[in-house]
């Protein structure tokens, strides 16, 4: 799996968030993608070109799905500016793609070059491909 090194700007979305539950090897990674995509389908009633953030918001292990800027939602969270590590998929169901992250998240911490810099990454849903930014520092 091939990643390729970028710079993001800082950037504010804001949108809607839901808690992630904690992830449970026995039921793999169905409870939190179901989560997850009833997030996506919500928000995209109302917006188009957005995003997913999975963070800790507030001490809580969150999905937010938001749009750029801060009139989109309840919850704001702030991108910052700097390295990412840039993963792309065709993968368009939400299991595999929830697979795919945590397969890329193993790649970013087996690099020779760069390793994890946040606790949050960006799912960048307004591609025609799913896209994947994990802010990452050199080593």
């Amino acid at each position: 799996m091939a990643f390729e090194i970028v710079k993001l700007d800082k950037e504010v979305f804001s949108g809607s968030r839901v808690e992630i539950p904690a992830f449970n090897p026995q039921e793999g990674f169905a409870v939190m993608s179901g989560v997850k995509e009833a997030a996506i389908a919500d928000f995209a009633k109302t917006a188009e070109d957005f995003v997913g953030i999975n963070a800790n918001i507030d001490g809580v292990q969150t999905y937010l799905v938001a749009k750029v800027g801060t009139e989109s939602g309840d919850t704001s969270f702030e991108i910052t500016e700097g390295q990412y590590a840039k993963f792309v998929t065709k993968e368009t169901e939400r299991t595999a793609i929830d697979q795919f992250i945590g397969q890329s998240y193993g790649e970013v911490m087996n690099s020779d070059t760069v390793g994890v810099a946040g606790t949050f990454n960006l799912e960048d849903l307004r591609e025609a491909n799913f896209t994947l930014y994990i802010p990452v520092v050199a080593k």
